[in-house]
């Protein structure tokens, strides 16, 4: 049974193997994403998300991770949200902005500090959140003005092509759909969280078939190093840390469906995936040891991607501050949905 078959989701095991497979082919060979679109419409994707959008969006994007892929998938995810409280779109196409932190809205008269996860040739309005004396305003931001302000994100991770927004943009005065923005926005942030996390489920499910292959090909003292207990240990803790996120990712997406919840389940999916990113990564390395560490290695580009993932829409270490924070000044988690 395929990693992808073992999430709770509505599709069948054959559908999920096939879809997969496909999947895997087309970011195997175009890892930029370049003609994913076409691959999804000719796999039905539309049929495929109306059926069962949890199994679907799950399967998408732990494969994308994965492949380690640079495509801008999670734009799409978020705009479909955003549509709602958005005039259809005029000039040309949109892309969403990612505040840092812990996703929370920029305050109109302050300078952009953010994410796109991409250049913005061919985009016409960058849709920014903004905080309106409680609620959430989606601004439409002309490209070419936030196009000033930003530059690569490098870092960590370079591969991935993002841009940092970091500098003033003019005055954020076109707002859309106010009156309901913030449940529009709390719903985008709660579906793409779940869709992060479950591409860094993706990227430390690769990074842990690296070590176990590396374990299972080296050999010390005459034996297998996958064979030693404390190697076993490790690689047994990445798995669990694994599916732990796998589950919690499951509920969350049931959560969603809940009148009452969905955003803090959401949270909590991506808080589980970032600290898992961190426990596979840590064991991954260890095992591997030193050329684990070296470029010529594959297993760091998948330390790079997973960090950065968990860092996009509210890292595991500021979620937990904040979901702390909360709980002490007596708020309620969302309501408990079973498996």
């Amino acid at each position: 049974m395929t990693p992808m078959t073992r999430t709770t989701t509505g599709l069948d095991a054959q559908t999920a193997e096939l879809l997969t497979g496909s999947l895997r082919k087309m970011l195997a060979d175009n890892p930029d994403g370049s003609g994913l679109g076409d691959t999804l419409a000719e796999l039905g994707w539309d049929e495929v998300l109306a059926d069962d959008r949890p199994g679907a969006t799950t399967l998408l994007f732990v494969e994308h991770g994965r492949a380690l892929a640079t495509s801008r998938v999670l734009d799409e995810v978020l705009l479909a949200e955003l549509a709602p409280s958005l005039p259809a779109p005029g000039t040309g196409p949109r892309a969403p902005f990612y505040p840092l932190g812990t996703a929370a809205p920029v305050a109109p008269d302050a300078p952009l500090a953010g994410l796109l996860l991409g250049g913005l040739d061919g985009v016409a309005e960058v849709v920014v959140p903004v905080a309106l004396d409680g609620q959430v305003g989606l601004s439409l931001v002309p490209a070419d003005l936030v196009a000033a302000a930003t530059r690569p994100a490098g870092g960590f991770d370079p591969a991935s092509r993002w841009l940092l927004v970091d500098g003033p943009v003019a005055e954020l005065t076109r707002y859309a759909g106010s009156e309901d923005g913030s449940r529009v926005w709390d719903r985008a942030v709660a579906v793409g969280r779940l869709a992060v996390a479950a591409e860094i489920i993706g990227v430390c499910a690769a990074a842990l078939a690296i070590a176990v292959e590396h374990t299972s090909a080296r050999v010390q003292y005459g034996r297998q190093i996958a064979t030693f207990q404390a190697v076993r240990h490790r690689l047994s803790e990445a798995h669990v840390a694994i599916e732990s996120a796998r589950s919690v990712l499951a509920a969350a997406w049931k959560a969603l469906e809940h009148p009452d919840g969905g955003s803090g389940a959401a949270r909590l999916a991506k808080l589980r995936a970032g600290w898992a990113q961190a426990e596979v990564m840590r064991h991954a390395l260890q095992v591997c040891g030193a050329m684990g560490l070296s470029l010529e290695h594959p297993l760091h580009r998948h330390v790079s991607r997973a960090a950065a993932l968990d860092a996009l829409l509210g890292g595991h270490r500021a979620l937990t501050g904040q979901l702390g924070a909360e709980l002490l000044t007596g708020a309620e988690l969302d309501p408990i949905v079973e498996i």
